[in-house]
């Protein structure tokens, strides 16, 4: 199976404590395509979760602050978005 024909998941997750708030960081199970990456952030601007402060995305990671109790939920929502982004850019192909 091809690159862009494989799901896209986050396979290592961190966070830390950063004065009051949590700085996550995820690496992915593989490099997210041009499209991929496109579509995720398009995703997370239309549909972002209340709270975070802030939120980066390259090809090999994602990572975000917010409060200490939406972490759980956070790690929910960008695996959410990231399987639909993936979806979405495969329908595209």
């Amino acid at each position: 199976m091809s690159n862009s024909r494989r799901g896209v998941r986050v396979t290592a997750k961190s966070v830390f404590e950063v004065d009051r708030s949590r700085l996550g960081i995820g690496t992915f199970s593989r490099p997210l395509l041009d499209n991929e990456t496109r579509s995720f952030k398009k995703a997370w601007e239309m549909e972002a979760l209340p709270g975070f402060e802030d939120f980066q995305l390259d090809a090999k990671r994602v990572s975000f602050m917010t409060r200490p109790e939406s972490v759980t939920e956070a790690w929910r929502e960008i695996d959410r978005v990231l399987a639909g982004a993936t979806e979405d850019a495969r329908k595209a192909s």
